[in-house]
């Protein structure tokens, strides 16, 4: 959590980021009236801190309808009898206030004014926050980000070209209209799918921007347009399933206690979140090892589905962890979790594959090497012979890898441990390689993309 003053704390902004969506909301504070900026599923958080800062919640402002998560916006702005403020145009229909392009919407004594800036979506709108008609803040969403912009594809290739041309526009409009010493406070930062290239923090200042945002440097619109669409990486399957959700409002969350089965339950898709090295040496043979961390639900959604059911193979702490990252992409059945403890050889089904080195494995003669990395990724530079197959389609390709064993990695073994229990469920014979990757040279004509 980050906290900005201004005008000798007449106004205070609290960032608060949620470690895995890569994102950041806002909560400000004018005179003990708040406001919440794009805040996620899970509002208590939000509560709580508007409760420690002693302020009443006038409105809720969103910047776009969310891709990449579930927001809280109307739960939070239903349960304070809020205003909940939306771009104009969204089609949402839950209950809410549409704000157009220069719309004032007056906070104790600040003003939040509203500039449309299509271009991640066609209606994106950042937030201005204004004092004396002096802007302290621009609240830019995915528009303009950390020397970066957050990206224009997410809403399929007959959107891609328009998006852009106005993403393009916008983060100049946005460096035109604000001061130098404008605050840059976006949602989307470092580890966002919603960022275009590499998002440099979380916050700067228009100046900052002027001399390291791509769409400010680029020559010319042709130039933004060939750069961005290059440097695209895949992004999470439940992406599409995010918007329908936030048009009509999501649901609040359970946080009723997650039930322990026994070992032998296997009425759900099994994720076990237990270090690789763990899962590499006995692990339930149709699970899927996600290792503990702040990715968990970004990856599962990325390779399952939203409505099946889910067991956890995880502590108690770390359950309760990982149910929080699948609500705020819209996973709800988690039906149970498994102790670690509990899963030994004494189980009948379960299995184990061994772990190896980078050296380990450029040595071994004829081997499989299966690259699960994104492919923009690998086009700067793999090991030599190489199979790349990213780690969310591997499922889908299973036919195209042999029996043989199969040595996989990644950039830091974190995708390549999930990519080995993929190959284990399958039957397959994965060697994982769990070490980051060393520096290589660009990629050669003999690795091959699937």
């Amino acid at each position: 959590m980050v906290q900005f003053s201004f005008l000798d704390d007449l106004v205070e902004v609290t960032q608060i980021s949620t470690a895995g969506l890569g994102d950041h909301s806002y909560i400000i504070n004018v005179g003990g009236e708040g406001v919440v900026i794009d805040p996620q599923r899970d509002v208590v958080r939000f509560e709580r801190q508007l409760e420690t800062d002693n302020l009443r919640l006038v409105a809720v402002f969103e910047t776009h309808i969310h891709n990449d998560y579930l927001s809280g916006g109307a739960i939070l702005a239903g349960r304070a009898d809020a205003r909940y403020v939306l771009p104009h145009g969204t089609g949402a229909t839950v209950p809410h206030v549409g704000a157009q392009d220069g719309d004032d919407f007056v906070i104790g004594d600040a003003v939040i004014q509203a500039l449309h800036t299509p271009g991640h979506t066609h209606h994106h709108t950042s937030y201005a926050l204004l004092v004396d008609g002096t802007p302290l803040a621009i609240f830019s969403g995915g528009s303009m980000l950390v020397g970066a912009v957050g990206r224009s594809d997410l809403l399929g290739p007959d959107h891609t070209e328009t998006l852009l041309e106005s993403q393009y526009n916008s983060v100049r409009r946005i460096a035109t209209d604000m001061d130098d010493v404008t605050l840059v406070t976006p949602t989307h930062g470092a580890g966002s799918f919603c960022a275009a290239g590499t998002a440099g923090g979380s916050v700067s200042d228009i100046a900052q921007e002027k001399i390291s945002n791509p769409a400010l440097l680029a020559p010319d619109l042709a130039t933004f347009k060939t750069t961005q669409l290059a440097g695209y990486l895949m992004y999470p399957d439940y992406y599409p399933t995010m918007a329908p959700v936030n048009r009509v409002g999501a649901t609040p969350i359970d946080e009723s206690p997650i039930p322990l089965l026994p070992a032998t339950d296997r009425s759900g898709r099994i994720v076990d979140v237990r270090p690789r090295e763990d899962f590499a040496a006995c692990h339930i043979v149709s699970s899927t090892n996600i290792p503990m961390s702040t990715d968990v639900g970004t990856y599962t959604g990325w390779m399952f589905e939203n409505d099946e059911s889910y067991i956890l193979v995880a502590s108690s702490d770390d359950a309760e962890t990982v149910r929080l990252q699948f609500q705020r992409i819209g996973f709800d059945t988690i039906i149970g979790r498994i102790d670690p403890s509990e899963v030994t050889d004494d189980l009948a089904d379960t299995g184990s594959y061994p772990m190896a080195t980078f050296v380990e494995m450029r040595t071994a003669e004829g081997s499989y090497k299966l690259d699960v990395r994104d492919p923009v990724e690998v086009a700067g530079g793999t090991i030599t012979g190489a199979t790349n197959i990213h780690v969310a389609t591997l499922a889908d390709n299973l036919d195209g890898v042999p029996d043989e064993p199969i040595w996989t990695f990644c950039a830091s073994g974190y995708r390549a441990s999930i990519a080995a229990s993929v190959l284990a469920a399958a039957g397959k014979s994965p060697v994982l390689v769990g070490e980051q990757l060393p520096d290589l040279q660009a990629a050669t004509s003999t690795t091959e993309t699937i």
